[in-house]
């Protein structure tokens, strides 16, 4: 076992010594081990150094940390940046490609003013003498080259007004496809609220007057305050309470698309609120007219109560 021992001289250590200067130690550290023993001091200057080289070391740590931070801000702007050059080149891979097309229609026009022009000397060759019998209409070279280039203009800009029509097509295509994404999204889909279905969408017994009734919705039993979540994305158009229904919530998705959850114990989602799909809008409740715990699920299209079990796989 090795004896260990530490403690404070603010004196230095073992008095004050006669014609010898000592410099006052903050610590001692003694260690004996088998008859010998071993003293560490630590004075004021070495910890005065020792907490100068701990606060260098601090604030150059916390400047790499400041530094790694502002790299990973700047690697993120430079991807964003990439991916807006990536873009912008296969724009102008488009538009290369349709310039080319445009060449090699004017490649082509050019090649058949050529074999126009040889076929010309060709028949001049074949005309015969000065004697030969000549007249009509004459125009200059010049006003010739003119209508050629003037022709060049009018098919390069049919080719162009092509080009306009395929865009304003692809326009029209993209308008029409975000239109059926919108009606896609605004089509309730999946369970609101995990549970067992006790009554179904048609005509039943009333649990109350015992007679035949036609339930407009689905009954959903589950957990009491289990959160009851929007089947798709959508405006809150009803918060409140009724009789029959007690607390209920009405979302409209749009496209004609509505859905409503009743006997809520809360009402989540207020109204004028936008709500994700996904996002709760109540819990499972009791209020209202019922015989126990479970939310009343329907989904309502133009106004017209359609069986929800269509819209939960």
């Amino acid at each position: 076992m090795v004896p260990f021992s530490i403690f404070s001289s603010p004196e230095g250590y073992g008095g004050a010594v006669p014609g010898d200067r000592r410099e006052e130690h903050l610590f001692a550290f003694r260690v004996a081990y088998a008859g010998r023993s071993m003293e560490f001091r630590v004075g004021r200057s070495a910890a005065v150094v020792g907490a100068s080289v701990l606060g260098v070391l601090f604030i150059l740590l916390t400047q790499g940390i400041y530094d790694i931070r502002d790299n990973i801000s700047k690697l993120r702007e430079l991807r964003a940046l990439r991916e807006r050059v990536t873009e912008q080149d296969l724009a102008l891979y488009h538009l290369h490609a349709k310039f080319e097309g445009l060449v090699a229609e004017v490649e082509r026009l050019r090649a058949m003013d050529h074999r126009v022009k040889s076929l010309a000397k060709v028949n001049e060759s074949l005309r015969g003498g000065p004697d030969s019998g000549v007249g009509g209409a004459e125009t200059p070279e010049g006003s010739a080259a003119h209508r050629l280039d003037r022709m060049l203009d009018l098919e390069f800009d049919r080719m162009r007004q092509a080009m306009l029509v395929d865009v304003k097509d692809l326009d029209l295509i993209g308008e029409k496809l975000d239109s059926r994404r919108l009606n896609l999204e605004s089509v309730p889909r999946g369970w609101p609220v995990r549970g067992m279905l006790t009554s179904g969408f048609g005509v039943r017994t009333s649990p109350f007057t015992d007679t035949p009734v036609f339930h407009h919705g689905m009954d959903i039993v589950a957990r009491p305050g289990s959160q009851v979540a929007a089947s798709a994305s959508g405006t809150v158009v009803k918060s409140g309470f009724e009789a029959l229904l007690g607390n209920v919530v009405v979302l409209d998705h749009g496209s004609g698309y509505r859905s409503v959850y009743a006997h809520l114990a809360e009402r989540i989602a207020t109204e004028g609120a936008f709500v994700a799909k996904g996002e709760p809008v109540g819990t499972v409740g009791n209020t209202g007219r019922t015989t126990g715990p479970h939310l009343h699920y329907e989904v309502r299209v133009n106004g017209l109560p359609v069986n929800p079990a269509r819209f939960l796989n």
